[in-house]
């Protein structure tokens, strides 16, 4: 439940953290479709009118919070190949970086289920945004991937993909029987992803 951290005036810096935290609250209660100017205005205990004056209107808001995780996979799994002795610890510990990263982070679980089921403008240019930024890790990927074998990219797409689908799905139930919600259900998953992706790393 969101609790205003300051009391009395508040600075900027203070007035903008608590706009943040308010809207991270209403998107993990119920969800970012949910975030107005004046629902946030109640919880931050922020004037309508200095929202508007920030942000414009609702869709302005929304788009202030997601634009923080724009880089956040490049953020948590952008690593360099040249640190790992061999390319199957880079892909292991990218692997397990990956799942941890979308596992551990509810805000973009969230932005990933709104730009999923709702489709509009403001969704349209987040999914692309993190597209963008995300053809800036893939060659790291790519190179090391055998082309004659499989196409990396697609490879990446449906890996990718499919670890999205199955750690939202953990927050559920089960998914064919494996609880991925578990330590031991994310290290499974890990080890599987790394058994497939093995058989195609270049000699």
């Amino acid at each position: 439940m969101y609790k205003r951290r300051y009391l009395g005036r508040r600075t900027e810096k203070e007035i903008e953290q608590d706009i943040m935290r308010a809207i991270a609250t209403i998107i993990s209660e119920k969800g970012i479709s949910s975030v107005t100017i004046k629902e946030v205005s109640n919880l931050s205990k922020t004037d309508v009118i200095v929202l508007e004056r920030r942000f414009k209107n609702d869709e302005e808001l929304i788009k202030a919070y997601t634009s923080q995780f724009d880089y956040f996979l490049n953020d948590n799994i952008a690593i360099n190949p040249n640190d790992y002795k061999n390319a199957e610890a880079f892909f292991m510990n990218l692997i397990e970086r990956f799942i941890d990263a979308i596992y551990k982070n509810k805000d973009m679980q969230s932005i990933m289920v709104w730009e999923m089921y709702e489709n509009s403008s403001l969704t349209r240019k987040s999914a692309r945004k993190r597209e963008v930024t995300l053809k800036e890790f893939l060659p790291s990927f790519t190179k090391q991937i055998n082309n004659e074998k499989i196409s990396p990219r697609a490879l990446f797409a449906v890996l990718t993909g499919g670890l999205y689908y199955v750690l939202l799905r953990g927050n559920r139930s089960t998914f064919c029987g494996l609880d991925f919600s578990t330590k031991s259900g994310r290290k499974l998953l890990a080890e599987t992803i790394f058994k497939i992706v093995r058989q195609f790393i270049n000699e």
